[in-house]
Order: C-alpha cells, then sequence, then structure tokens
C-alpha cells in the first residue's frame, strides 16, 4: 500500500528552512480508506507518536483528507517529515508539512473569538434576509405575490 515516489522536488512551501518549530506534522492529501492505525504504524517507524488525530467530517461519513500526527520530540518529527517527503499512500502522494502553532497570547485568541462572533452574525442576518424574502414571494395561504401583482 505504501511506496516511495519518484524524483519529484517539493518546491520551497513544504520545506522548512532549519529545524522545525513544533513536535506536529500535518498531513494532507489521505486517502479516504486511511485509519488513525495505519498512520500511527507508519510515522513510527521514525520515532514516538503521540496522538493521531484525523478529523471527521460534519456529516461523520468520514474523515476530510487531512490529519495531523504529533511526535515525543522535534527531531522525531524531522526526521519523518525528511523520510516521508515523497510516500505515496493508497495511491495518492502524502503532502506533508509542519502543523502551524496555536496561538497562545490573550490577544490573538481574542482576535480570533471577535471574527467567529462577526461572521455568526453576519450568517444569521443573512439568513434573516433570506426569510423576510422567501415570506414575501411564497407566504402561507394565498400567494402574497400574486397579490402585490395585482
Amino acid at each position: 500500500v505504501v511506496g516511495k515516489g519518484g524524483g519529484e522536488a517539493t518546491k520551497g512551501k513544504g520545506k522548512p528552512s532549519g529545524p522545525l518549530s513544533s513536535p506536529r506534522l500535518c498531513v494532507r492529501n489521505l486517502a479516504f480508506e486511511v485509519t488513525r492505525k495505519e498512520l500511527q504504524k507508519l510515522f513510527g517507524h521514525y520515532g514516538s507518536v503521540t496522538a493521531v488525530r484525523i478529523p471527521k467530517k460534519g456529516d461523520y461519513s468520514g474523515h476530510r483528507g487531512f490529519g495531523f500526527i504529533d511526535f515525543a520530540s522535534q527531531s522525531e518529527a524531522a526526521a519523518a517529515y525528511e523520510a516521508l517527503q515523497h510516500t505515496h499512500l493508497y495511491g495518492r502522494r502524502l503532502v506533508i508539512e509542519p502543523a502551524e502553532e496555536n496561538a497562545t497570547d490573550v490577544a490573538s485568541i481574542q482576535e480570533t473569538a471577535e471574527r467567529k462572533r462577526t461572521a455568526k452574525a453576519m450568517k444569521s442576518e443573512a439568513t434573516a434576509s433570506k426569510r423576510r424574502r422567501k415570506g414575501m414571494l411564497d407566504g402561507p395561504g394565498e400567494g402574497k405575490f400574486k397579490d402585490a401583482m395585482m
């Protein structure tokens, strides 16, 4: 199931300039058949894997095609990163990159929360607007749209 790819060269984005900044890797382009155990086994050859996380779809029909691998140390994550760059799993080339660090300072967390609140308010407003328009066109009983046109 797992094979090494040919002489493909990765372009700047995925390649870190120095050592990895965290012991977490993000693995994209996962086939939907891949399981946590398979990723644990594949990455476990390069160090101690502390966690494997594959986010699920909202409707629970499967996973979203990417995952996160946590290692005990940054050096183990770097070894796996270097060794598995051109690996294929279930016929799909794995795209491995360092995972972004979670924000830990208060200002950035507050900024993220404010963006979420704003997005939720805008979505709520758009939904209400759609309901008002739909009510005007397709009201209960005799069609209000017809009455408005006469």
